[in-house]
Order: C-alpha cells, then structure tokens, then sequence
C-alpha cells in the first residue's frame, strides 16, 4: 500500500478505528442465552350470568363438560405437531451433518490460509480505494445519505408500517384476539426459523463460499479502480454499499493486528435508521438484521477449521432446534384456537336455531323446582 499524507478537510486515511468484523465463535455454547420464550396471554372466562332466584331447586349443573375433551384434544395436537416435526427435522439434521463433513474435508487448514492470504491482500487494496475515492470524492457520504439512504428509510418506514416494534398485546379479551395473538406469535416465529436455517445454510460450504465471494470482490475492485478516474460518483455506492460491506461479512474475527481491518469504521456507519438487533453468542449473526444485511445476505466468515463444528453444533443446539420447536408449539396453539373458534361458532349459530325446541325439551315433565317456602301468593294467576 503507498504511503500519503492525509489531506486537511479530506475524508483521508489511515485508521486506528478498524470497522466491525464478526464475533468468533463461542469458548462455551452452553453459556449462550436461550430464546426469548412467549407465552399467550390467558383468556378470561366469560362474564357470569345471575344465579337463579334462591326459591328455585335447579339440579346442579354437570362439572364436565364437553371443554375437557377439548383441552385434551388441543394437548395431543401439540404432541402429535412435534411428533411430526420431529421425522422432518431428524432427516434434515442427517443432510447437514453429512454437509458439514464434506465442508470440513475441504475447509482445511491450507485452504482456510490461503483464503485468510487472498482476505488480507483484499484488505489492502479496498483500504487504498477508498483513500483514492474519498479524496477524489470528498462528498462521499452526503451522496449516500441524501440519495441512498432515503431508499432505505422508506423500506423501514412500510417495514414499521406492517410489524411496528412486533411487541404484542399483554392482555386477550375473547377468543378473536387470542387468534389474533397467536397468528402473530406464529408468524414471528416462522420468521426466526427462516432467520437461522439462512445463516446455516450460509455454513453448509464455508470454503467454496468465501471464495466466491472474494473472487466477486476481486472483480467488483477492479471495475471501481477502473473507472475511477471516469465516474468517481457512481463508484461511491459501488464500494461503500457492496464491496466493503460484504469483504467485511466474511471477515476473520479480529483477534489479533494481522486479521484486523485497516477500514476506518466511519466508512461503515451511515443510514442511521438502518440497524439491526444482533444475536450472535454462536458467532453468526441470527438475530434481527438490518436492511443492508439482509440485502447481501448471511455469509460464513474466515475461522479456523477447528471451530467449524463448533460454530454449527451451536447453532443447531441453541438457535435452530429451538426456534423450530417454538415454531411448532405456536401453530399448534394456532391451529387447536381456529378449531376452537370454528366449534364455538358452529355452537352458537345451531343453538339459536334450535333453542325453541332444545328449551322445550329440557323441562322436566314432572317438574320439581320449588321451594316449600315458596309464597304461593307471589305466583301469576
């Protein structure tokens, strides 16, 4: 890299503040925090009607009623969604262990140097691009935040729009907004399951996959040096919103100065409404991500061969198995409160049509509903 002197007023390196790389894995996966658990609200029961007047001798109501078959139905629909599931998620398991073997067998420990080697190289020479950008184009960031960032920020306005900050309801009045809770609860969930199976899937080949991506960049930098001296403008979302970013998605932890960036971390922080909600005790990220991440994409990053399985049995113990289960409980739930809902009407709608006859027929023909104190005055005539 040549040397220069940054120029006053110039957005000039070098740095001593290196951008964000990804976290290595975890020393102790079983110290990683469970996912959040949530539970629905209770429904109350509904509003009591009067007693009869105490001179009436009704017969005492049954204690059962159809409602205990009915929670007993909605406890083996859960076990019977996980029964199923766990056929499915079994065999998937199998598929990614023999992927991850095969991963392993090429991820070794010359190949895992040598993509460290093309990494570093690659390090150096976006350092110097943007040192030749920023300077040829001192107004870098503003042509992001006035032209670029607006983009964003209307994806994350309709965003909020639809979810909002996805905080539900504390308290259910009635069965519709329990369904509504649980449809919900459901669709987060599958959202979280769709979430880590990408970042597994980004793990299945680390090796083919992080070359494809430096070969990408090596191309992707030669353009933008290229056409430097032509259309510096154009080049400006080129590197900043492409070639940095994912050069730093496949990043080594930074553990030591000969893995850590020389890109200034002020070339990474634009787009402030652009953020994420990172959960990364297993090293990936599987949390909440922000626009721009989602836009390039979970990728797997340069560890050492040795903690491949590392990172993948943690994912799979404390993100993915997880997620899947509560994915499963909360259709469950779903499903067993439609049904409820489906009965409850079915209920109401026939009894309305058949209350002349069913009234008719629940009094007693020898009725015995009285008591002797009864005032016998009191009584029509």
């Amino acid at each position: 890299m040549s040397e220069y002197s940054p120029k006053p007023g110039r957005d000039c390196m070098p740095t001593d503040n290196p951008a964000q790389q990804p976290k290595p894995p975890a020393d102790d996966y079983q110290k990683c925090s469970d996912l959040p658990v949530t539970t629905p609200p209770t429904l109350p029961d509904p509003e009591k009607c009067p007693d009869p007047p105490p001179e009436c001798k009704c017969p005492k109501p049954p204690t059962n009623t159809a409602d205990c078959l009915q929670k007993a139905i909605d406890k083996l629909t859960v076990k019977l969604a996980h029964a199923d599931k766990a056929k499915t998620f079994k065999a998937d398991l199998e598929t990614r262990r023999q992927k991850a073997t095969t991963a392993a067998q090429q991820y070794t420990q010359d190949a895992y140097e040598k993509l460290l080697k093309r990494w570093q190289e690659e390090d150096h020479a976006i350092v110097e691009l943007i040192r030749k950008l920023t300077c040829a184009v001192p107004c870098w960031r503003c042509l992001i935040e006035c032209y670029v960032c607006p983009i964003l920020n209307a994806l994350h306005d309709n965003e909020q729009r639809l979810y909002g900050s996805a905080t539900l309801p504390a308290t259910v009045n009635n069965l519709y907004d329990l369904q509504y809770w649980l449809t919900r609860d459901a669709a987060a969930k599958d959202a979280t399951v769709a979430r880590i199976t990408k970042v597994m899937d980004a793990w299945a080949s680390p090796a083919a996959t992080i070359d494809g991506v430096l070969n990408a960049n090596s191309a992707l930098l030669a353009s933008c040096n290229q056409n430097l001296g032509t259309t510096p403008g154009s080049i400006v979302f080129d590197v900043f919103l492409k070639l940095v970013p994912m050069h730093l998605a496949i990043a080594p932890p930074a553990a030591d100065p000969a893995t850590t960036t020389g890109i200034d971390k002020s070339y990474t922080v634009f787009c402030g409404g652009d953020v994420g909600k990172p959960d990364d005790c297993c090293g990936p990220d599987t949390g909440v991500l922000s626009l721009r991440q989602r836009i390039l994409g979970p990728q797997p990053y340069l560890v050492k061969p040795g903690e491949l399985f590392s990172i993948i049995c943690c994912l799979v113990e404390k993100r993915y198995h997880p997620a899947k289960d509560a994915a499963t409980d909360a259709a469950a739930l779903l499903t067993a409160t439609n049904e409820e809902i489906t009965g409850r009407q079915n209920q109401l709608d026939a009894g309305l049509k058949s209350f002349n006859t069913d009234g008719r027929a629940a009094i007693p023909t020898q009725p015995e509903c009285c008591d002797s104190s009864y005032d016998a005055q009191k009584q029509p005539k």
